[in-house]
């Protein structure tokens, strides 16, 4: 057959193109890596490369530590870009031999030289991904971290990381002295369905959010789960945020050493952010060991100003208070002595001025006597109801004893001359001996010779029943 030679030029022209494209068409259809699939896992990263690479049919080599947890939500996309975004999430370097992925987590060196060149890349305002590292489809969802066009936070250095980590704590320990607040230290935290409460924060647990949170919820060292509403923010520092169905937030949610994972139906209305990787997850938990190793030391060291302030409370007598109860005491006894058994009160006073050496040694034997008489009582059955009550009748006739003191005392004062009655002379008495008494050590020694004095003028007059001659009548004009 002869073809005209006008139409040889054109016929080959046409033909060209489908005699180069043919050969590729059929290799192209077969390619695994360009198989769409579904990933819904959680797990292990090791486990979530294994499973991407069986249902692309991918040949996976994985070396390394990949035990990070993570949760992977993939839809509609081929099996080559579900290990290309995995990898750049998880800071894990690929490398592609013919049909062999290899991965491995990077080296810092590596780490910094890809922040480097991503930086780089969106100065310049280059949107189209690069090879090793390719942006995600917009499929995909819940895994890789948002990338707004704002400053991106995977470039922020470890010192304003570890800032920030430091001041969102500080944040935390404000917002959580309501009345209202719920804090939990080294345990896991839920506020319950149909629950309330201002702010929510937990340090080295997790957290479970389904009731409401009126302000923020925040976890250091764990996951943050929100089932409920929160009206502030959600943060988790060394964990993941998963905002499930129904969730709602009304401010931001931010994971830092960890990611923020938004379920279908779940509302954000502020930004969302995610910082991953095993290094944020080791610095957010130092942080967070050191603060509670700080506040622990806070707290200790609160605790222990306050027993010394208790302690010198109780070395000084308890404060004014305390004075003033066993001014109150005393007095109301002695004056109600004065009034019931005026003789004795008054044989009592002059024992104590005219033998006040005597009465103290006789107190002082006293004392030391009161040790073997009340062990003899307490092994005997009838001596048991003897000992009940002389332990509670010499407790009162010494402290009779003591008013007298304060009497005599309050006598030589020279205060209200020529109208002291005997309220106000044992009153003045009793001021100068607790006021006295009340100094440290010094007045422990003056309130225990009192004492013994006391006691010893209440042996030797037998209560004052042991009377001399006639007692003379009180006068307020006595002779000072």
């Amino acid at each position: 057959m002869k073809i005209a030679s006008h139409l040889l030029l054109p016929s080959l022209l046409l033909g060209a193109p489908l005699a180069l494209a043919a050969p590729d068409a059929a290799p192209a259809a077969q390619a695994p890596a360009s198989k769409p699939i579904d990933v819904n896992f959680r797990g292990t990263l090791r486990d979530a490369l294994k499973q991407i690479a069986e249902q692309g049919g991918l040949n996976v080599v994985a070396t390394g530590n990949l035990d990070t947890a993570v949760e992977v939500h993939l839809r509609g996309i081929t099996a080559d870009q579900a290990l290309k975004t995995i990898a750049r999430t998880y800071a894990l370097r690929l490398r592609q031999d013919n049909s062999i992925y290899t991965l491995r987590p990077m080296t810092d060196a590596e780490r910094r030289a890809a922040e480097e060149a991503e930086e780089l890349e969106e100065a310049a305002g280059d949107t189209a991904p690069s090879a090793p590292v390719p942006v995600p489809a917009p499929p995909v969802a819940a895994v890789s971290p948002p990338a707004p066009p704002e400053a991106p936070a995977e470039v922020q250095s470890p010192r304003e990381i570890r800032k920030r980590i430091r001041d969102e704590m500080r944040k935390a320990q404000r917002r959580s002295r309501g009345g209202q607040d719920v804090v939990a230290r080294g345990q896991s935290l839920e506020v319950k369905e149909g629950e309330s409460v201002d702010n929510a924060v937990v340090y080295g647990g997790n957290m479970v959010v389904r009731g409401h949170v009126e302000k923020d919820a925040v976890v250091f060292g764990g996951n943050l789960d929100v089932f409920g509403s929160v009206d502030g923010d959600v943060h988790a520092f060394g964990g993941t945020v998963t905002l499930h169905p129904g969730a709602r937030v009304e401010g931001e949610a931010s994971a830092i050493g960890g990611q923020v994972i938004q379920a279908e139906g779940a509302y954000v209305e502020g930004d969302i952010e995610s910082m991953e990787g095993a290094s944020l997850g080791s610095m957010v938990l130092g942080e967070v060991k050191d603060s509670l190793q700080k506040e622990f030391k806070r707290s200790e060291e609160a605790d222990a100003e306050r027993s010394e302030a208790h302690e010198e409370e109780d070395d000084s007598g308890g404060g004014f208070p305390a004075f003033l109860l066993k001014f109150a005491a005393l007095f109301g006894l002695g004056f109600l002595g004065q009034l019931l058994f005026p003789t004795r009160m008054k044989e009592l006073a002059a024992e104590i001025k005219a033998q006040p050496v005597n009465s103290g040694l006789t107190g002082l034997l006293g004392s030391v006597a009161l040790i073997p008489i009340s062990v003899i009582l307490a092994i005997t059955l009838v001596g048991i109801p003897v000992l009940v009550l002389m332990w509670l009748v010499i407790p009162l006739a010494a402290a009779l004893g003591l008013a007298a003191v304060a009497s005599e005392i309050g006598m030589r004062l020279p205060f209200l001359r020529g109208r002291k009655t005997q309220a106000a002379v044992l009153a003045l008495g009793l001021l100068l001996l607790l006021g006295v008494g009340s100094i440290p050590v010094l007045g422990w020694l003056v309130m225990a010779v009192a004492v013994l004095v006391a006691f010893g003028a209440v042996i030797r007059t037998r209560f004052g029943s042991r009377t001399r001659s006639m007692p003379e009548p009180y006068s307020p004009h006595s002779t000072l």
